[in-house]
């Protein structure tokens, strides 16, 4: 039996600790906060309750695979409901499309906005199919090895398909290759954002991303986001892991490179053989293990996020997830790169249309999110704490341009300097590095430290990337790595 450290209460954490315990090691995990589920937060305030973090579900099929591995199943654990539909999209000219989370659905609701690009659609995720199926088992369900895996035996296989798989043409420049209507190109172009990329630098190889939430759905779970960390939180206590909550780590301490333990911040020292680290690669690099090291080169996207109770029916029409679309998408971008945009897209989520339990009767929980640029070190507040209150203001005007005029009863307003103080995001940065180059993929840290032995990686800023399912399989990795198990995530879609 081995004594296992894990620093984060993130889900990535509470996987691998779950996994660790259950395979006979003692784990106890440190999260410096009240509460764990990292960025899965929640805040309460005039009868309703908002997620903070994820808005929906994709792949639940990753959770069920943990629930198993875990000894009980995802429907025994949580209640997920699908959001139909999938989405509504909204532009300054007055289009209104709503999209539902399937392929056939989706095809024939942009044929609906756009003939001839609905035949285009069925071609794109059939395409997108073929992408998916052929790197799903390297860059996502498998064990990862940073640039060792350009000379690897299995990409060594997909060199016949690299033209089909497209690393070195832009997402926009695909979709622009794909499609007519520049409404249609545009909205294929936001799903570079899910992991905090730009559709004009990110390769085109990121289709799989909306070919897997039309493949898979999109789903939420009753009760709240916050109900898959409670539920996570069960079984990782259920299969004896300590968690001590408000409880923050000073530093990890090796001895000739060997990871030893943690220092606690009351001066206090956790021996441990081995080390997962849930938070922010390079925070932990720097300011747990002191390593001088260079700061992200290309950081993903950070995001201004309002939390808003306001009147019910400000307009009968809304969905779940709606996405306003600015008038110029590549304007947008570039503005991000140093400041927040000046007319940014909004996504708003209302999770009571799909819950009716988040809000009380007469008030609906609006969520609202701007992408915003990763900004200054950690614990820097001055410059987004002044610019809030203006934010929000001009989000609530902008959003009358799409028909949107909402009674705004209280709000809250968190920015960059929040992600960065509350979860260890480094400069607020949402997913880590951004995808924004062909070589992104291959770069994304392993689940082992290539430094320091017998210290892991787990989470959004690891392989294989952000997102509720992608940090569950972080996660499960990292453990069988550890447990020098033969258990791959064995999974078949």
């Amino acid at each position: 039996m081995k004594r296992i450290a894990v620093i984060g209460g993130g889900l990535a954490g509470l996987t691998s600790a779950t996994i660790l315990a259950r395979s006979g090691h003692h784990v106890t995990l440190f999260e410096q906060s009240a509460h764990v589920g990292g960025k899965l937060g929640y805040a309460q305030f005039d009868g309703c309750t908002f997620d903070l973090g994820p808005s929906l579900l994709t792949m639940p099929f990753v959770l069920d695979e943990f629930f198993r591995r875990a000894g009980t199943t995802l429907a025994a654990e949580l209640q997920l409901v699908e959001v139909t539909p999938g989405c509504q999209y909204r532009w300054t000219d007055g289009t209104v499309l709503d999209v539902p989370s399937d392929v056939y659905g989706f095809s024939e609701a942009i044929a609906r906005m756009s003939p001839v690009d609905g035949d285009a659609v069925r071609r794109y995720f059939d395409h997108a199919r073929r992408v998916y199926e052929a790197t799903k088992d390297i860059f996502i369900f498998s064990p990862f090895r940073g640039l060792r895996e350009l000379v690897s035996p299995a990409n060594l296989r997909l060199l016949p398909m690299w033209r089909t798989m497209r690393f070195t043409q832009t997402l926009h420049a695909l979709h622009a290759e794909y499609f007519r209507d520049p409404r249609v190109i545009q909205l294929f172009d936001r799903f570079a954002t899910y992991n905090g990329s730009s559709p004009y630098r990110a390769p085109a190889t990121l289709m799989v991303i909306p070919y897997v939430e039309a493949a898979f759905g999109a789903w939420y779970p009753l009760g709240g986001m916050r109900s898959i960390a409670n539920a996570y939180r069960a079984v990782a206590e259920r299969a004896g892991v300590q968690i001590r909550c408000s409880t923050p780590v000073r530093s990890i301490r090796t001895q000739r490179g060997i990871a030893v333990g943690v220092e606690l911040h009351d001066a206090s020292f956790f021996e441990a053989d081995h080390i997962v680290s849930n938070i922010d690669v390079h925070v932990t690099n720097t300011m747990l293990l002191g390593h001088d090291r260079p700061h992200p080169r290309d950081p993903s996207t950070s995001g201004v996020v309002i939390v808003a109770s306001v009147d019910a029916a400000a307009d009968p029409s809304l969905r779940h997830h709606t996405v306003c679309f600015s008038s110029d998408y590549r304007r947008e971008f570039r503005q991000l790169e140093t400041s927040l945009p000046d007319a940014p897209t909004i996504y708003l989520s209302r999770s009571v249309h799909s819950d009716p339990s988040q809000a009380v009767a007469g008030r609906e929980n609006w969520f609202l999110l701007l992408n915003a640029p990763p900004t200054g070190m950690m614990g820097d507040r001055g410059h987004w704490q002044a610019q809030a209150p203006t934010i929000a203001s001009r989000t609530f005007e902008q959003l009358a341009a799409y028909g949107l005029r909402p009674n705004v009863r209280q709000m809250q307003v968190l920015t960059p300097d929040d992600f960065a103080t509350r979860w260890g995001a480094w400069g607020g940065s949402i997913y880590g590095s951004a995808s924004n180059n062909m070589m992104s993929a291959f770069l994304r840290q392993p689940a082992q430290s290539s430094k320091v032995k017998n210290l892991w990686y787990a989470g959004g800023t690891a392989h294989p990337g952000g997102g509720i399912p992608l940090v569950t399989i972080s996660g499960m990795l990292a453990a069988d790595a550890i447990a020098r198990t033969r258990h791959p995530v064995t999974l078949t879609y």
